[in-house]
């Protein structure tokens, strides 16, 4: 007995595996890819804010540390009474411009927080999705 290969066996055995691999990359690969991509997009996107975030807070401690230092050289040129009048003019304004850093720092916290979570909670939810999916689509293959 010898076995012969039959081409319309194997035909057949290639058009279904062809059409398979189309199914499962539309169906499957594709959505899947797309939702990675845009998740990596908004994680960039995130930490690009936050990236300009920080430098907008360094650049405004060094505006603060620029103006303590013009108050303290101030403090030294000036008479003694000016010297207190500056004083308290610089630490009145160190201490709102501190106050506004940590105000847009604590709202810049607790929206990240609030995005961190939210995405947390979207990525959970579609999770479930995705499996649902993926089991579906195993099924009828």
């Amino acid at each position: 007995m010898e076995i012969m290969p039959n081409p319309q066996v194997m035909l057949v055995v290639f058009i279904v595996f062809m059409v398979t691999m189309f199914m499962l990359n539309k169906f499957v690969f594709q959505p899947l890819f797309a939702y990675m991509d845009q998740r990596e997009q908004k994680v960039t996107s995130d930490l690009e804010l936050v990236t300009r975030e920080d430098n907008e807070l360094q650049r405004i401690e060094n505006e603060i540390h620029e103006i303590l230092s013009h108050a303290k050289t101030q403090a030294f040129t000036a008479k003694e009474e000016q010297v207190e009048e500056a004083k308290k003019s610089a630490g009145a304004k160190i201490e709102r411009m501190q106050n506004e850093n940590r105000e847009k720092m604590d709202a810049f916290m607790a929206k990240l927080q609030e995005s961190r979570d939210s995405m947390k909670n979207e990525l959970r939810a579609n999770i479930g999705d995705i499996e649902s999916l993926l089991a579906a689509k195993i099924k009828h293959i």
